[in-house]
């Protein structure tokens, strides 16, 4: 009897655990399905056709060689468009473009839909551009994109820098003069509106690939001439209207 009933024991605990592991046992989970897609910007940046490299010798628009070492500039409130009506609104998303790599950068994401317009401002918002950059994330941060020695100015828009041929030898070198120019106030706000066709999907990435022209950037600026321009002054104005007309939108 005593070894009937410890087999009986032994048998009850055994089924007790089999039960207990088969009720915690956690049942798989069901994929979700996607209700949004993702939306990027692809800059790319050219000297005409041509890719654009940072350091090779160019052109300015009065004839004179330069060689440019920095082209950054900031990107934000992209908006997508459908018939005239907003269909995805990137209010929060900024991009910090970079001549110094061609970059995919998200924007965002929003609802399944077809667009047939896009608007892209050049600069910042008055709020964003006048806030502390020692409390923003990336790319806000960077301390070369803000006026630190002046902060009512804000960010500067657009950072363009080099040297200019100053002999007419056609050879750009360490002894020939900079050139700088920044970009900045909320004057300087640019939008960038175009005519362009896509569709958000369900779980899908849809790619704006945005070519900067830079030779048309520099059209009409004579850099020896004006080799400096801070804030809002003539050259800066032109330039942040030539950098509208610089991008495209493919």
């Amino acid at each position: 009897m005593n070894d009937l009933k410890l087999i009986a024991l032994l048998t009850a605990g055994t089924l007790s655990i089999t039960a207990c592991k088969k009720d915690s046992a956690t049942p798989p989970a069901t994929p979700s399905t996607p209700t949004t897609g993702t939306v990027k910007i692809n800059l790319g940046y050219h000297w005409g056709v041509p890719e654009f490299v940072l350091g090779t010798t160019y052109t300015d628009g009065a004839g004179h060689a330069v060689q440019f070492s920095a082209l950054k500039f900031f990107l934000s409130e992209t908006h997508l468009e459908s018939g005239g009506n907003v269909i995805a609104d990137f209010h929060d998303s900024f991009i910090l473009a970079d001549a110094a790599e061609e970059a995919s950068h998200t924007v965002g994401t929003a609802a399944p839909g077809s667009f047939d317009h896009v608007e892209i401002v050049i600069g910042l918002d008055s709020e964003t551009n006048h806030a502390d950059p020692t409390l923003a994330g990336a790319p806000l941060n960077d301390p070369s994109m803000h006026w630190s020695w002046n902060p009512a100015a804000g960010y500067k828009f657009l950072v363009l820098e080099g040297r200019v041929d100053d002999d007419g030898d056609g050879v750009v070198d360490a002894a020939d003069p900079e050139f700088v120019y920044h970009c900045a106030t909320d004057d300087a706000l640019r939008t960038l509106s175009a005519a362009h066709e896509g569709t958000i999907t369900a779980g899908g990435t849809i790619s704006m690939h945005v070519h900067v022209r830079v030779n048309e950037l520099v059209n009409g600026v004579d850099m020896l001439a004006t080799p400096m321009g801070m804030g809002y002054e003539p050259v800066n104005i032109q330039l942040m209207d030539n950098l509208v007309n610089a991008m495209e939108v493919e």
